[in-house]
């Protein structure tokens, strides 16, 4: 599928309610019953097949765990990745522990973080913070630097589906309050979506507390921050990645369709962090499955628009960019 037939097939879904981009997979939809942590009723066993995965996801991590090799131990890199307990953040996860990385995964809470550890053993650590609570965000930034320094931190974490209010803590606030507040990788990689082509950036609601800003709203704020990183911290490399409408359980939020490659959706975050191949060693580049987008919201790349939407996190969040 083209890009151009592929945005217009997206974009259409969205207007009609029809789907989402996967750009991340905290929440739990399988049709069920929501209970407590964000969980719906499933019996999934390990890897949560019907309650924080799809059986395609969990087809995937078994494949990952039969058929990936290690890298030489000199080439391993220490890796935090929000969001890592379910879809394309834990195959995110595993498919970088195959590879012989070191990981620290992310879960909303203590349950969740449980499920991670029984399904990917092989975590360094599991770190937990809610997103949707701010002040949860800021501990969780503590507790993030309080085991020191990494390579490279994915900024997997998401909602779609749920209130605006906790759309923009999660997709937008949140990743602005770590990227602040956290010690800076040498790498950061950002999840965004094309959906980002039909938002706005909400300065006004950023700056006066408002929460008027939808799913399309908090992901062209989220690479609009990506590229004003970039720009502001020069010396290091950081990128965005658009993954596609992928078969998770975010991904099937709204039906069983889901027109992009699973695989594909989390290779590129694998790509960027190894930095294996020229193309891959860039800075302030946004990517669908390997190669760069250049159709993006006016606001991306431009740097007036970058700086008011750094003054308006700032001012929404008390903490100001280095």
């Amino acid at each position: 599928m083209t890009n151009m037939t592929r945005r217009s097939l997206l974009l259409s879904a969205a207007a009609l309610g029809m789907g989402t981009l996967a750009s991340c997979t905290t929440i739990g939809k399988s049709g069920g019953t929501p209970n407590e942590g964000g969980r719906s009723a499933g019996n999934g066993g390990r890897f949560g097949v019907g309650d924080y995965n799809t059986q395609e996801v969990a087809d995937e991590l078994r494949y990952i765990e039969e058929n990936i090799g290690h890298l030489p131990k000199s080439d391993a890199k220490r890796i935090l990745i929000t969001g890592s307990t379910g879809g394309l953040g834990q195959l995110t996860a595993a498919y970088l522990l195959a590879r012989g990385h070191s990981v620290v995964g992310h879960a909303r809470n203590d349950r969740r973080a449980a499920d991670v550890q029984r399904d990917l053993p092989g975590l360094e650590a599991v770190v937990t913070g809610d997103l949707s609570n701010l002040d949860e965000t800021r501990r969780l930034a503590t507790r993030i630097n309080e085991l020191g320094a990494f390579d490279v931190i994915i900024y997997n974490a998401g909602e779609y589906g749920v209130a605006n209010a906790e759309i923009l803590n999660v997709n937008s606030l949140s990743p602005y309050l770590l990227t602040s507040l956290v010690d800076a990788p040498q790498q950061s990689i950002y999840l965004t979506s094309d959906l980002h082509l039909g938002g706005d950036l909400k300065l006004g609601e950023l700056r006066t507390g408002g929460t008027d800003v939808t799913y399309d709203d908090s992901k062209v704020q989220i690479l609009t921050l990506a590229m004003a990183v970039a720009r502001r911290r020069p010396k290091l490399r950081v990128n965005a990645v658009a993954p596609g409408w992928v078969p998770t359980m975010m991904g099937f939020a709204n039906g069983p369709y889901a027109p992009d490659d699973l695989r594909a959706g989390y290779m590129t975050q694998v790509w960027l962090a190894e930095g294996s191949e020229p193309a891959s060693r860039g800075s302030g580049g946004f990517f669908f499955h390997r190669e760069p987008e250049d159709d993006v919201h006016p606001s991306v790349r431009d740097t007036r628009a970058q700086d008011d939407l750094l003054d308006a996190y700032a001012r929404r969040t008390e903490v100001t960019l280095r």
